[in-house]
C-alpha cells in the first residue's frame, strides 16, 4: 500500500461513513489511501502481556474505575506494542473492534482488543496484518472484563466507559508493518474442541485476564429452545416463539433475530459442548451477515473471539464471519430447498 498523506481522504472517509460496508459484496478499493502513520510510531518496548499485567489485572490501580469489571488508565508515555490482526469487523458482528494477537519467540501468546471509532475497519486492517501501536494519549484497561485499548466516552446514562479511540488517531498512533500474512501463526485459533480443551474451559484457574481475549475454536450444538421467552428490549414483552419458518417438521430459527435483542443489540445462544456441564455463550449482534443465517441443529465447530464474562460467569465467543462455522453452513435458500424435499 503506497504510503502517502492525502487530505482528500477526508472526503472518502465521509463517503464510507454514510454507507454501511457490512453487506457490500465488493470490498472497497483502498489503494493509495493511508489512514495509519506513514512513519514509524517508535520501537516496540513492551509486550501485550506486560501491558495487560500493568493495566488490566486490578481495577483498584486504574485511573478511573466506574465498575470492578470496567476500568481504564491513560498512557502518557511512548509505550509501543506489536501484534497481528486476528479478528476484524468484516461481517459486522465485531463492531469497531479488532483483536490484536502476538505470539512471542518464547511461545507467549497474548491478545488485546483495539477499539476504533469508524463504520468499516476491515479494508485497512486485514487479517494477518501486523501493527505497531504507540499508546501515548490512548487508554488501556478492561471493558466488561476484557483487556481493551481505546478512549473513554460518556454513555446515555451519563456514565463513562472505555470505548473506541478516535479514527483520526490511527494516523499518529498506528503503523502497518509489511503486508497482511494469511499464514501468520496468530491466525491459527487455539483448539478447544476436544476433551482436554473443554476441561481447560471448565477450570476456574483459567478464567483470568491473561487467557483472553483470544482466537479460539469450540465445538458443540446450539440450544434450539433458548430465546423463545426473551424480552423485547423496547416493550419488555415476551416473545412466545422465535421460529421463522416451519418446513416438514423442522422449525428454523435465526442466529440473532432483532426481536430477541438485548440492551447491547445482541443475542446470546448457548453452545452445549460435547462433554457434560460445559457451555459457551455464542454472542451475535443483530443486523449483520451472520445474524440472518438459520441456526444449525447438529454439532459444529465455532471459531471467533473468545472472552470470559464475570457477569454471565461463562465463556463467550463471537464469530468473525459465517465462514467461522465448520462444516460450512448452507445458505438459507439451500437449507429450505433441502428440507422441502
Amino acid at each position: 500500500m503506497k504510503k502517502i498523506f492525502s487530505t482528500l481522504f477526508l472526503g472518502v472517509c465521509t463517503a464510507f461513513a454514510l454507507t454501511s460496508c457490512v453487506n457490500d459484496a465488493d470490498e472497497p478499493d483502498t489503494n493509495g489511501y493511508l489512514i495509519t502513520s506513514p512513519v514509524s510510531v517508535g520501537e516496540v518496548n513492551t509486550t501485550i502481556g506486560a501491558l495487560k499485567t500493568k493495566y488490566c489485572s486490578d481495577y483498584k490501580t486504574a485511573d478511573f474505575a466506574p465498575r470492578t469489571y470496567s476500568y481504564y488508565s491513560k498512557i502518557n508515555d511512548d509505550v509501543v506494542i506489536t501484534g497481528v490482526v486476528a479478528a476484524n469487523d468484516i461481517s459486522g458482528n465485531l463492531y469497531q473492534t479488532l483483536l490484536i494477537r502476538n505470539i512471542e519467540e518464547d511461545g507467549t501468546d497474548q491478545g488485546i482488543i483495539l477499539k476504533i471509532r469508524t463504520t468499516c475497519l476491515y479494508p485497512y486492517f486485514k487479517l494477518g496484518q501486523r501493527l505497531k501501536i504507540n499508546l501515548k494519549g490512548l487508554w488501556v484497561g478492561c471493558y466488561s472484563d476484557v483487556a481493551t485499548i481505546g478512549q473513554p466516552y460518556r454513555t446515555s446514562s451519563d456514565n463513562y466507559n472505555l470505548g473506541p479511540m478516535l479514527f483520526n488517531l490511527c494516523a499518529t498512533n498506528i503503523e502497518l508493518v509489511g503486508d497482511p500474512d494469511p499464514n501468520a501463526p496468530e491466525l491459527v485459533p487455539i483448539d478447544l474442541t476436544d476433551a482436554e480443551g473443554e476441561a481447560w474451559l471448565r477450570a476456574s484457574a483459567n478464567k483470568v485476564y491473561t487467557n483472553y481475549p483470544q482466537l479460539a475454536t469450540v465445538s458443540g450444538t446450539i440450544d434450539q429452545v433458548q430465546g423463545d421467552a426473551a424480552a423485547n428490549a423496547e416493550t419488555g414483552e415476551k416473545n412466545e416463539t422465535e421460529t421463522v419458518k416451519e418446513i416438514n417438521g423442522h422449525f428454523l430459527k435465526l442466529f440473532a433475530p432483532y426481536a430477541l435483542r438485548d440492551g447491547g443489540f445482541g443475542v446470546n445462544r448457548t453452545i452445549s459442548l460435547k462433554t457434560n456441564n460445559s457451555n459457551v455463550i455464542l454472542r451475535t449482534s443483530t443486523d449483520n451477515d451472520i445474524s440472518f443465517y438459520y441456526l444449525p441443529s447438529d454439532t459444529r465447530s465455532y471459531t471467533g473471539l473468545l472472552s470470559y464474562s464475570s457477569y454471565e460467569k461463562m465463556w463467550q465467543i463471537q464469530l468473525r464471519s459465517i465462514s467461522d462455522v465448520s462444516p460450512a453452513l448452507p445458505t438459507n435458500a439451500e437449507l429450505e430447498a433441502e428440507l422441502a424435499k
